[in-house]
């Protein structure tokens, strides 16, 4: 019986699991405040204060938008001057004609 019990309870955690697996839906920051601003809006179209909260969810959006490709953009800027870097110092680090590091046996 608790062979039965532990399969069934395998199988319901493992339906769950996949359930909320397929859940890819992620949502942008500011999306539940936006949400609730809008549910209150249809409520009260003639509230100024959320006329006001409305154009400022959406000027924070943009704001962000803009903010994150500019990250993207430095980052890839970056990313390039880091390889430009590495090239270089692959070129720039010649032995000099001196002899390879001796290994020595008991250090």
């Amino acid at each position: 019986m608790s062979k039965i019990k532990f399969i069934a309870a395998t199988i319901l955690l493992a339906a769950a699991t996949a359930a909320h697996a397929a859940d890819t839906a992620t949502p942008l920051p500011g999306d539940k405040g936006m949400a609730s601003v809008n549910k209150n809006l249809e409520k009260d179209p003639d509230n100024k204060g959320l006329q006001n909260a409305a154009a400022q969810h959406e000027k924070n959006r943009i704001k962000h938008q803009e903010q994150a490709e500019k990250r993207s953009e430095k980052k890839e800027k970056h990313m390039e001057n880091r390889a430009e870097r590495a090239e270089s110092r692959g070129e720039r680090h010649d032995t000099g004609g001196r002899p390879a590091k001796v290994e020595r046996p008991g250090k």
